[in-house]
């Protein structure tokens, strides 16, 4: 054989290979199932189109079209109130929402779905109502203090363990001339997030469940007030002009020494400064030497009953809680996977994991609020009221009367 029957071999030969690896459904674009995923989470845009583009690659006839979208949960209601559902959004477990969706059949049943098997049965079970399940949870967060390793280690100071210890701490930063703590108060969707952990550990489960509201009386309500007014002086300067991503540059760019956030803004701060030496310690509520962890199931999804593909809907989620994907999800974001055993990778986050895998987390609170997200957004407003005019007894009376309104009008409360 000549030289061009050889190559025409090799030819033949790379080009039967490369049909081989190519996906078996080969669509045009007209004739492909095109698939709607929202989310609220603007920080894992970014890995999601790397999944999706990986997912289409391996079945040519799907099309997954991410939708993100800032302050995503009120707009989602807003669209499913108007009858444009999503065919896959992200929701969470435990809240109103997700409970009323689930009971008035807005929902696709998963139960008997078999990817469920790989998710860690004592968090997918959040997403049980009336013995059946709505949505699959993929990845939990986890909100701790974000500390500057390097300002630390060049002051000699210690990890706080308690409240007190962590004032004395912020006390020594500022005596030597650093910002000890930074926070994002001219951003609404963000004033809950420091407030919730005290919360989160003051009240269970079963005092939300009691709806027995006497907060401007309540000392633990009056306590959380006073601790939030102590940190305030130890703030940047324009901490109620600076936005998230503000206060995430200000944090990585080492402008000030610490932070109260959740896993989900570690791509933000790796975006500004891969370099940075950061780690995260549990927020400590109080004097006690040991603190669990606020968090909660972060990535969950769930499918539109309404949909017109829901098997190709559930081909993507199936997809997204292989361990492969599981995987590149949790160490892009920090989160914690909850696929059974995809283990944090990330550095930062191990001491945060350890305490959700050994059950030492307590769930966001707002999730068992009456109102759902309308009172969390209310909730917000509150708080960033309360920051701006530190007035408790005006914030701690907001807080009952909406608690009590949000009871009040729980008649769509399944």
């Amino acid at each position: 054989m000549g030289k061009w029957g050889i190559r025409m071999v090799v030819i033949l030969f790379c080009f039967i290979t490369a049909c081989s690896s190519e996906p078996e459904q080969v669509t045009s674009g007209e004739d492909k199932v095109v698939l709607e995923f929202y989310s609220p989470k603007v920080e894992t845009e970014a890995v999601f189109e790397t999944l999706i583009e990986e997912f289409e690659f391996k079945n040519n006839g799907i099309d997954i079209q991410q939708v993100v979208v800032p302050r995503g949960m009120t707009v989602l209601k807003t669209r499913m109130a108007r009858g444009d559902v999503p065919d896959l959004f992200i929701t969470y477990p435990i809240e109103e929402d997700y409970l009323i969706r689930a009971r008035k059949g807005y929902l696709e049943d998963l139960t008997d779905e078999p990817f469920l098997k790989d998710i860690e049965s004592h968090i997918q079970d959040r997403y049980l109502v009336d013995g059946r399940m709505y949505g699959a949870a993929l990845t939990q967060n986890a909100v701790g203090v974000l500390y500057n390793k390097r300002h630390f280690e060049k002051l000699n100071l210690s990890v706080p363990s308690t409240w007190e210890e962590w004032i004395d701490t912020m006390h020594q930063m500022e005596d030597e001339g650093y910002t000890p703590f930074i926070m994002p108060n001219g951003d609404v969707e963000q004033t809950s997030v420091f407030t919730l952990n005290f919360v989160a550990n003051a009240f269970s489960q079963e005092y939300w469940e009691k709806r027995d509201y006497e907060i401007v009386n309540d000392p633990q309500w009056n306590e959380l007030a006073e601790k939030t007014l102590q940190v305030l002086p130890f703030t940047q300067a324009d901490a109620f002009e600076d936005s998230y991503q503000d206060a995430i540059e200000k944090f990585a760019k080492e402008q000030g020494s610490m932070m109260v956030m959740g896993t989900w803004a570690l791509p933000l701060i790796d975006e500004v400064n891969p370099e940075l030496e950061y780690g995260i310690f549990p927020f400590p509520a109080d004097q006690s030497e040991q603190h669990p962890v606020l968090g909660g199931v972060d990535i969950g999804i769930a499918i539109s009953s309404a949909t017109e593909h829901p098997e190709e809907a559930k081909k993507f989620l199936s997809f997204l809680i292989q361990k492969d994907q599981a995987s590149k999800l949790s160490n892009y974001e920090g989160s914690i996977s909850t696929i059974e055993g995809v283990m944090v990778e990330r550095e930062e986050v191990k001491v945060l994991e350890k305490k959700l895998r050994a059950d030492e987390s307590v769930n966001w609170p707002n999730h068992y609020w009456d109102g759902g997200t309308a009172a969390e957004a209310d909730y917000r407003k509150y708080t960033l009221e309360f920051l701006i005019h530190q007035d408790s007894k005006a914030y701690l009376s907001n807080l009952e009367n909406m608690f009590e309104k949000y009871e009040q009008d729980s008649g769509e409360r399944p």
